[in-house]
């Protein structure tokens, strides 16, 4: 299903009038194949882009409007920008308590749309201005000729210095490091690989220091 045409119209209508929106992406998108109509919805509308850890590959993480990963493992930048939007949109993510924290705040001055599969999720963790039930691709395609771009110009130049201000770092002396080892790895392959992790720290630096530049090459709990 495409949702309900006027639920999209009216989350079209917000995406244009947002000046600081963000895309959150989250698995959902993987497993309705969305991720092309998701990068064209960025690109057009110019909205920079956070993942949830099993949303990695549904927008590449190498594009400038790529923010990474959100949550409490996530990049600072990332984090900045959805602290700081006034328009948030996730896109088959479930919202869970690593990327919210505490619900009563997340968010709590932003418009929040939703889109998702599964109707139980509507307002399950999240308060939602605008939730459009149907399949992430379907929606995503229809709100791609619907919605026009707004004015984003200022937001972008302001993320632009987060992220060159909070760079993801670690120590480069006092002996080897599992981020600097992960960080090798993918300037070596140049993101050109398959990533499955077990669960526990590794995992979180992995998903900190190996972008994913496609779907579906990143495997994890």
């Amino acid at each position: 299903t495409r949702g309900p045409a006027e639920r999209v119209a009216e989350a079209a209508e917000m995406l244009h009038e947002a000046r600081r929106p963000v895309l959150l992406v989250g698995h959902g998108a993987l497993l309705s194949h969305a991720e092309r109509p998701i990068r064209v919805l960025a690109e057009r509308l110019k909205i920079p882009v956070v993942t949830t850890l099993l949303g990695k590959g549904a927008f590449p993480e190498n594009h400038e409007l790529s923010l990474g990963m959100l949550g409490m493992h996530g990049t600072a930048y990332a984090n900045f920008a959805v602290n700081d939007c006034d328009l948030i949109m996730s896109i088959g993510s479930r919202w869970d308590d690593r990327i919210v924290g505490q619900p009563d705040i997340f968010c709590k001055d932003a418009k929040r749309i939703h889109i998702d599969i599964d109707v139980s999720e509507w307002n399950k963790m999240i308060d939602t201005h605008c939730f459009i039930h149907g399949d992430a691709k379907l929606v995503v395609e229809e709100l791609n000729t619907m919605a026009e771009p707004g004015d984003t110009a200022d937001w972008l130049v302001q993320v632009a210095r987060w992220k060159k201000k909070y760079p993801l770092k670690y120590p480069k002396r006092g002996g080897l490091k599992a981020e600097h080892v992960i960080d090798r790895a993918y300037q070596v392959c140049k993101g050109d690989a398959i990533v499955t992790t077990d669960v526990g720290q590794h995992q979180m630096w992995a998903a900190q220091f190996f972008k994913t530049h496609e779907p579906n090459t990143w495997v994890s709990s």
